[in-house]
C-alpha cells in the first residue's frame, strides 16, 4: 500500500464525499437525526435507570416504589424513542425546506400532517380512534423520511410556479405566508389522501406496511448484517484515509437501519424477552475507541513501546482528547492520515474489531446491545458497559484495546525508528555546529 495508491483514490473519494455533503436530501436526513439525538439520549437514560442489570438494585427499587415502578420510569422513553417517526417527519421536511429557501416551519407542519394522514387509525371503543405506536416509532421512519421529501418537493413546486393565493401589498408578512401555504397544503394533503385510499385496496392496506415490507426490511437486514457492519467500518476508514471526516457521512445513510434494530432490542428488554439484534449504532460506538481507526489502541502502543521524543510527545498531547474519542491530534500529528505505513493498521483494526465483537456477541460470550444511547465522547470501558448493560461490554473493549495495540505495534515501530533516527541525526548536526562555533 503506497502513497501512489492513495493519491489515485483520493480524488474519486473526494468527489463522492463532496456530492454526499452537498446533497440536500442526505443532508436533511443527517441533520434531522443529529437534532433528535439529545431527546433519544434522555429517553435512554430513563431506560437505563429502569433496566440496570443488578438484582439488588431491581429489588430495592421494587420494594421502594412498587412492582410497576419500571413502567412509570420508562414513560419518557415512550415520549421520545417510540414516537420518533413523528418528529422525523417534521424535521426532514423542515431541514430540506430550509435548504430550498422555503418557509421551513410551515413545510414541516404540512409534512407532519401528511404523515399522520398516511398512518392508519385504529378504533378503540372507550377512547375513540387511536394511532398505533407501531408506526410512530422506528418502523415508521422510512415513511416519515419519504413524506418529508415529498412535502418539501411539492411545496417548492407550487411556490416556484406561483400556484398560491396572492395577497395585496401592505399585508403583514405572517399573513402572506399563511395564505401562501393554503393551496400547496391542499395539494399535498389531497395527494396523500388519495394514496392512502388506493393502498387500502391492496394486500398491504397501508403505505407504512408496503414500505416496511418491500423496502425497509430488506435494507435493514442488509445494513445491519455482519457484512453490513464490515462495509460500514471499511467505508469510514477508507474515507478517513484521505482526510475526509466520514463518520457523519456514512452514518447518515445507515442510522435509520440501526434505529430499527435498537427499537426492537428495547422492546425485547421491556417484554423480558431475549435481545434479537447485534448490530445497532452502539455496536459501532464501542468499536471506535479513541475515534475512527480505534486510535486509542495506537496511543496505548505509543505509551508502552515508543522511544522517539516526537512520537511520545504526540501521544501525550493526543491522550486526553483520545480518551473522549477525539483523534484529530494523533491522526494529523503523528501523522496517520496520508501516511502509507500507518494507514494499514488504521484500516485493519476496525475490521478486526467487527469480527471479534460480532463473534463474541453471537456466541453469548458478550451481551448484545440493549439499545441505550449515549454521547459519542463517552470513554471506552464506560461505553462498553452502557452498551450491553453489564461488565462483559467493558471487558470486550479491554480485549480489543490490547488486540488493536498489538496490530498497530509493528507499524508504529517503523515510524518510531525513523523518527528516532532523524532525531539522532539532528542532535549530531547540532553538536557539529556547536563545535564549529
Amino acid at each position: 500500500m503506497s502513497s501512489t495508491f492513495f493519491e489515485k483514490i483520493e480524488q474519486p473519494l473526494m468527489k463522492v464525499a463532496a456530492w454526499i455533503e452537498a446533497n440536500k436530501y442526505i443532508s436533511a436526513i443527517r441533520r434531522s437525526f443529529v437534532m433528535m439525538m439529545p431527546y433519544i439520549m434522555v429517553g435512554s437514560i430513563f431506560l437505563m435507570i429502569a433496566a440496570f442489570p443488578l438484582p439488588a438494585y431491581q429489588e430495592f427499587m421494587s420494594n421502594t416504589f412498587g412492582e410497576n415502578w419500571g413502567d412509570i420510569i420508562t414513560i419518557p422513553l415512550s415520549a421520545t424513542f417510540e414516537i420518533m417517526a413523528v418528529f422525523i417527519a417534521f424535521l426532514v421536511a423542515q431541514q430540506l425546506a430550509k435548504q430550498l429557501k422555503l418557509d421551513d416551519i410551515t413545510v414541516g407542519f404540512w409534512s407532519l400532517i401528511a404523515f399522520l394522514i398516511l398512518t392508519p387509525f385504529g378504533q378503540i371503543t372507550d377512547v375513540g380512534a387511536a394511532i398505533p405506536l407501531t408506526w410512530l416509532g422506528s418502523r415508521g421512519m422510512f415513511v416519515a423520511i419519504l413524506v418529508g421529501f415529498y412535502t418539501a418537493g411539492m411545496f417548492k413546486l407550487f411556490i416556484d410556479r406561483k400556484i398560491y393565493i396572492q395577497m395585496p401589498d401592505g399585508v403583514p408578512p405572517e399573513v402572506i405566508k399563511s395564505f401562501q401555504a393554503i393551496v400547496p397544503g391542499l395539494g399535498i394533503v389531497t395527494i396523500v389522501l388519495i394514496v392512502r385510499l388506493l393502498i387500502a385496496n391492496t394486500p398491504y392496506t397501508t403505505l407504512h406496511n408496503l414500505i416496511y415490507t418491500v423496502i425497509a426490511l430488506p435494507l435493514v437486514a442488509l445494513g445491519t448484517s455482519f457484512m453490513g457492519a464490515m462495509l460500514t467500518v471499511i467505508a469510514i476508514s477508507i474515507l478517513w484515509s484521505v482526510g475526509i471526516n466520514s463518520g457523519s457521512l456514512v452514518n447518515g445513510f445507515v442510522r435509520p437501519f440501526w434505529l430499527e434494530n435498537q427499537a426492537q432490542n428495547l422492546a425485547a428488554i421491556q417484554a423480558g424477552e431475549p435481545i434479537p439484534h447485534i448490530v445497532t449504532e452502539q455496536f459501532f460506538d464501542i468499536l471506535w475507541m479513541g475515534g475512527s481507526g480505534a486510535t486509542l489502541s495506537l496511543l496505548l502502543a505509543i505509551f508502552l513501546f515508543a522511544r522517539s521524543n516526537h512520537v511520545r510527545s504526540i501521544g501525550v498531547l493526543s491522550l486526553a482528547p483520545g480518551i473522549f474519542n477525539i483523534n484529530e491530534p494523533i491522526l494529523f500529528g503523528l501523522p496517520v492520515i496520508l501516511n502509507p505505513v500507518m494507514l494499514i493498521p488504521f484500516n485493519v483494526v476496525p475490521v478486526v474489531f467487527v469480527i471479534t465483537q460480532y463473534i463474541a456477541m453471537s456466541i453469548g460470550l458478550v451481551a448484545k446491545p440493549i439499545g441505550v444511547m449515549f454521547p459519542w465522547p463517552t470513554p471506552a470501558l464506560i461505553s462498553g458497559f452502557l452498551t450491553v448493560g453489564g461488565i462483559s461490554g467493558a471487558l470486550l473493549q479491554l480485549f480489543n484495546l490490547v488486540l488493536g495495540a498489538l496490530i498497530y505495534l509493528p507499524f508504529l515501530r517503523i515510524i518510531d525508528k525513523a523518527s528516532t533516527l532523524n532525531e539522532e541525526k539532528a542532535r549530531i548536526a547540532e553538536e557539529v555546529v556547536e563545535k564549529t562555533i
